[in-house]
């Protein structure tokens, strides 16, 4: 009787072992899978995609933004493949987008270059635009989206240019001459009218398009080839109350300068 209980008990515990041998088997599977171990084939099929996307980038036919294609490469060099090929596939695919990066900057670079030309141009703006113009040309630079902070200054500074311009109404519009020319015979029609506060409006609305109200003012008595004569020099403000004073606008504008800001700077006219 005993011998038979003996066997059962040998029997139960190889039983238990048994069970505890099989749990211990499945607890080893489930921490491969945990790690992310992958078998050969998965291996191998994650490999070649791998290929695949690097070898666009290489081709220059990946439709990824620049950033994108930096994030796919790093992805695959943190996989740790492994594999000779695909390690030198990365090396070529990290040296075109920098070749990319650099031809990038180099053509925004000279879109900027080219921008802030014009800018400064429209600034000074010697073709003497509308600023219906002027805004045109503004809003085809902003478009670009450059996002350089010179040009943001540039931009910032001809947006008010063409504010200052338009707080003359209709007449801010007009070219700078022009607005000049109507200012003149206003002040000159308004004194004549007896209308003086409305000529003195109409004066500290012009002094707005110059840098000061001292900005010197020359005019040409006679001009024969290079001989030039001028009467004695003025100052803008000084010439406007002239204007108002003597009820007459007798000169014509010659020739007008600006500064970097787009405001005159100085003004050169002759008898009519």
């Amino acid at each position: 009787m005993s011998e038979i209980i003996s066997k059962i008990k040998a029997i139960r515990w190889q039983h238990l072992v048994i069970i505890m041998m099989m749990a211990l088997v499945v607890a080893g599977t489930e921490g491969c899978k945990s790690t992310g171990k992958l078998s050969k084939k998965e291996r191998k099929a994650q490999i070649e995609n791998a290929k695949k996307q690097l070898q666009s980038i290489i081709n220059g036919t990946s439709t990824l933004s620049y950033d994108e294609q930096k994030r796919v490469v790093a992805e695959i060099m943190d996989k740790n493949y492994n594999d000779p090929i695909l390690n030198e596939m990365i090396i070529e695919a990290q040296q075109k987008l920098k070749t990319a990066l650099a031809n990038e900057q180099k053509i925004k670079a000279q879109k900027v270059d080219v921008a802030r030309a014009a800018l400064y141009d429209l600034l000074l703006n010697k073709d003497e635009k509308t600023a219906d113009q002027l805004e045109r040309e503004l809003n085809a630079i902003k478009a670009q989206n450059l996002q350089d902070s010179e040009l943001d200054e540039l931009i910032a500074r001809l947006e008010k240019k063409i504010k200052d311009m338009r707080t003359f109404g209709a007449a801010g519009s007009l070219p700078v001459k022009a607005q000049l020319e109507n200012s003149f015979a206003a002040i000159a029609s308004a004194a004549s009218a007896g209308n003086l506060s409305q000529a003195d409006a109409t004066i500290q609305k012009t002094l707005q398009l110059f840098s000061s109200e001292d900005v010197p003012v020359l005019i040409i008595i006679s001009r024969e080839g290079s001989m030039v004569d001028y009467d004695k020099p003025t100052t803008i403000k000084r010439y406007l109350n002239l204007i108002r004073d003597t009820k007459a606008n007798r000169n014509a504008i010659d020739a007008i300068m600006n500064d970097a800001n787009g405001k005159i700077k100085g003004l050169d006219l002759i008898k009519k």
